[in-house]
């Protein structure tokens, strides 16, 4: 097959040569996404292999007479498969387009065609794919002749001068099993009422696409809404290893202090709403009240984030650079604000003192 016919815009393809030639664009599609991975990358062989499946479907609308917006039924589903094994992880979708576009394929493939015409290799077209080499000549048996001097007078004909014939006889083909013969006539039978029947066909393959159409969307939105086991046992696992790290104490006024890595955590309940960042000092964007931290004898500190969680409680966290600082201002002063509350710090010593955490900071 020479390549130049894969790309020949005047000539004609049969059901064959277009059958297996978009096979193969499929089959070299799955193996580019082997080799490569369902990456962005395998856009490259895609856009590489579409023109080869575009135009043998082209040459099979024509060799068939039918209209070419038709070619939609190779393409489209040759660009949703590579879409969903670049974009979207799922194997039920894969299998489900790649039934379709088979469907589609053996569509294109049984449509008759429209003229007679002799083919090449499944191809009829300005292409030459004759093979060129030519048939080895007869070879002439030359026989022996013998010497007049030894045998006598040579016009005498013997039977040794006579030229011996080859008889060449006919292999006699090979009858066909009974076994073919019926798969033969099962597949005669399918491809005829497929061709007596092909606004069925186009209404089953239409209807199989909005039902993988249907399933991807289902199928995003539950990927989206509902997280995996693996990242439910992720985040379970983060949550432990997080509060197994945490160290914290509570002062007599409902305040708590943790230690998170030398990161102190300033902690108190009682905010109502969903889980948001009510400070940050990186954007500068939240609640003014919530960005400084300050005791009674003017000391102030600003924290780094200060976060509203889920159950209720809030939490400051403030850069290891104060945490010394800030533990001992919170056992020695009196009270201390912060977005907008006034905590109380009588008795905080002690409570500070029964941890040894934050005992090694006074």
């Amino acid at each position: 097959m020479q390549l130049s016919a894969l790309f020949c815009l005047n000539g004609r393809d049969n059901g064959q040569r277009f059958s297996v030639i978009s096979g193969l664009t499929f089959f070299v599609l799955f193996l580019a996404c082997i080799e490569i991975g369902a990456t962005a990358t395998l856009y490259i062989p895609g856009i590489l292999l579409l023109p080869i499946l575009a135009l043998t479907s082209y040459r099979r609308l024509r060799d068939s007479g039918k209209p070419l917006r038709l070619m939609g039924l190779s393409i489209i589903p040759f660009l949703l498969v590579l879409f969903t094994l670049v974009q979207i992880d799922s194997a039920i979708m894969l299998i489900i387009l790649t039934l379709l576009s088979a469907l589609a394929v053996g569509y294109l493939s049984i449509l008759p065609a429209a003229t007679r015409t002799n083919y090449i290799q499944g191809y009829s077209g300005p292409v030459n794919l004759t093979n060129k080499s030519t048939a080895p000549q007869m070879r002439t048996r030359v026989e022996p002749t013998l010497s007049v001097k030894q045998y006598g007078d040579a016009s005498q004909p013997r039977a040794s001068d006579k030229p011996t014939q080859q008889i060449m006889t006919p292999e006699s083909p090979q009858p066909a099993s009974h076994q073919t013969g019926k798969q033969s006539e099962v597949l005669t039978g399918i491809t005829s009422w497929l061709r007596a029947n092909p606004k069925r066909m186009l209404t089953v393959m239409f209807s199989l696409l909005g039902i993988v159409l249907l399933m991807s969307v289902w199928s995003l939105l539950m990927h989206r809404d509902v997280p995996s086991d693996l990242q439910q046992a992720q985040n379970k696992t983060q949550a432990v290893k997080a509060s197994s790290d945490r160290v914290s104490t509570t002062l007599p006024d409902g305040v708590s202090l943790a230690l998170e890595n030398d990161v102190l955590i300033v902690r108190w309940l009682g905010e109502t709403g969903s889980a948001t960042t009510l400070w940050s000092l990186a954007t500068g964007v939240g609640d003014k009240s919530c960005a400084i931290l300050k005791f009674n004898n003017g000391t102030e500190y600003r924290p780094i984030e200060v976060n509203l969680l889920a159950d209720t409680g809030t939490e400051a966290r403030f850069s290891p650079l104060d945490t010394q600082a800030i533990v001992a201002d919170m056992a020695r002063r009196s009270h201390v604000n912060l977005c907008g509350y006034r905590f109380s710090l009588k008795g905080s010593q002690a409570a500070i003192n029964k941890v040894s955490a934050f005992a090694r900071y006074l």
